[in-house]
């Protein structure tokens, strides 16, 4: 997944659920700047980060090893 849909991804859920870039931000203990950045595809969040966020979003990641060709 590319970084700009990854970031649509993240806003698309973050709104469903109700939540401002402040909410997101406050639950996953970082900057409302970060989450923003996140979503518009300007910042590559680490793995780390983005387990964060999506534990709050309730959403799962998923990642898939293949045999290079």
């Amino acid at each position: 997944m590319e970084i700009e849909e990854l970031g649509k991804l993240i806003k698309h859920r973050r709104k469903v659920l109700g939540l401002t870039t402040r909410d997101l931000a406050d639950l996953a203990g970082m900057s409302k700047t970060t989450i923003s950045q996140i979503e518009r595809g300007v910042r590559n969040p680490t793995f780390e980060v983005l387990q964060n966020i999506f534990e709050y979003l309730n959403l799962e990641i998923k990642v898939e090893v293949k045999k290079r060709k």
